[in-house]
């Protein structure tokens, strides 16, 4: 009667089901390992909001945080670079909002169509960064290019007349 167990149709019925169910578990595991690193993330994010958006420099907490439009993408950033501490470059975006950038050596630089050094960015330079962010809070570069200034702040440096 055991030799026969193994072509028995409800032996089989029960094997093929418990590989469901194990096949079910495995595909719920993978999605909440899945979320535990999305909130991981964003736990991180708010932990080093302040320091790495806000006022990377570490002056202290800004006064006027009440007219900010809420937090910034994390995928890059667009603006002047107002501060350089290689790998660290803090970027100041159109709505004043600072982004650090982290650089490092496979990041492409870019100026128009020609590659350029890390060296070759300075403090007063518009660029646009594309890359991912870290759990830091900071972008990991994968692109910066250098653009021109936007129109309002070419005479910025102009004394008025």
């Amino acid at each position: 009667m055991l030799k026969n167990i193994h072509n028995s149709k409800s032996v089989r019925g029960i094997i093929i089901g418990l590989g469901v169910i194990i096949l079910i578990l495995g595909i719920f595991k993978l999605g909440q390992v899945s979320g535990y690193h999305k909130a991981r993330f964003s736990q991180r994010f708010g932990d080093n909001f302040n320091r790495n958006f806000i006022d990377p420099r570490g002056g202290g907490f800004l006064k006027d945080f009440s007219d900010r439009k809420g937090p910034p993408g994390g995928n890059g950033a667009v603006g002047e670079i107002v501060s350089i501490g290689l790998p660290l470059v803090v970027v100041s975006g159109p709505d004043n909002i600072e982004k650090t950038i982290v650089v490092s050596e496979s990041t492409e630089i870019r100026k128009y169509r020609d590659d350029i050094a890390t060296t070759d960015l300075k403090v007063g330079d518009f660029i646009v960064v594309l890359g991912t962010p870290n759990e830091n809070g900071q972008v990991e570069a994968k692109l910066i290019r250098t653009v021109p200034p936007p129109p309002d702040k070419l005479g910025a440096d102009k004394p008025a007349q």
